[in-house]
């Protein structure tokens, strides 16, 4: 029996991280969760997405990162610790979390000292 509205397509696949998940949990060891899909585009412009599933790196903060270019893959030659990571994540997180309440306190009436 032939396929109904059978088409021959052209396209191409690859496998891409999705998300990053950063778990900290307090009193418990930190990992990385790297949520991981295939992309499947076809040359008549639609794309469809599978989930893969994890990829769990648990935080060590000596462990070494070769540092690569994003765009081509290739590696820069500089390192990074998950330490340093952390530390850029951590500054980000704070450096976020005080404007965010530095924005809410000029929200805020003023207040009076005295009685009316």
């Amino acid at each position: 029996m032939a396929n109904y509205k059978e088409t021959t397509l052209e396209g191409n696949t690859w496998q891409r991280c999705k998300q990053v998940v950063i778990e900290n949990p307090l009193g418990k060891p930190a990992l990385v969760r790297f949520d991981e899909e295939k992309m499947i585009s076809m040359s008549v412009g639609a794309q469809v997405r599978r989930d893969l599933g994890s990829l769990v790196l648990p935080f060590t903060p000596s462990a070494v990162i070769e540092l690569r270019d994003f765009e081509t893959g290739e590696f820069t030659g500089e390192t990074v610790t998950h330490g340093d990571v952390y530390n850029i994540l951590y500054s980000a997180y704070l450096g976020a979390a005080m404007a965010r309440d530095d924005a809410a306190k000029s929200t805020e009436e003023p207040t009076t000292g005295g009685a009316e």
